[in-house]
């Protein structure tokens, strides 16, 4: 039999009876297969083979999947908002000589181009449910034997800037 031993630590008299009593229970045909193992052995603070030291290699330190995903998205997210500070950086630099005033305008016309789309935007998604409720509902209902239907709707009135208005009525109006 082929010795390793001298390329690491010397065992102890457990380790050593623990590895030959584990040798002869593998290559044993009565023990059952083993589906777990715990390495006693503490794994060795200095390289096996020679006598140098470890040192941390080049680039990104070992990480979990997870950590290197994340910190690859934190890098993206760094150069991609420069561009974004760059602009800025760029219209406040020329803003700089302008009036507060003008300033003043010049934010409230932005602001006003958003409001105004936002309010296009309900009023082309109330234009589509009003739409929608006209069309009569096609409900096939087709049953054999003694049946029960209760019919209940839910009517939603919102108005002004989020104030609703829920009623929950039998089908009866």
């Amino acid at each position: 039999m082929n010795d390793h031993r001298e390329h690491g630590r010397e065992l102890t008299t457990q380790e050593e009876f623990e590895s030959i009593r584990l040798l002869a229970e593998g290559y044993s045909d009565t023990t059952p297969v083993a589906t777990r193992y715990k390495d006693v052995v503490p794994a060795p603070t200095q390289p096996t083979v020679g006598n140098a030291l470890p040192f941390a290699q080049h680039g990104r330190p070992p990480m979990s999947q997870k950590a290197t995903d994340h910190a690859t998205l934190v890098i993206v997210y760094t150069w991609g908002s420069l561009p974004v500070g760059g602009a800025i950086s760029l219209v406040l630099w020329q803003l700089s000589s302008v009036s507060p005033m003008q300033l003043t305008f010049a934010g409230l016309g932005a602001a006003g181009v958003f409001i105004a789309i936002g309010a296009a935007a309900r009023m082309i998604g109330r234009a589509f449910r009003d739409g929608a409720s006209a069309l009569p509902d096609h409900t096939v209902n087709q049953y054999t034997g003694t049946v029960y239907v209760q019919h209940t709707e839910l009517h939603t009135n919102t108005r002004g800037l989020g104030r609703t208005n829920n009623q929950i009525t039998d089908g009866q109006q």
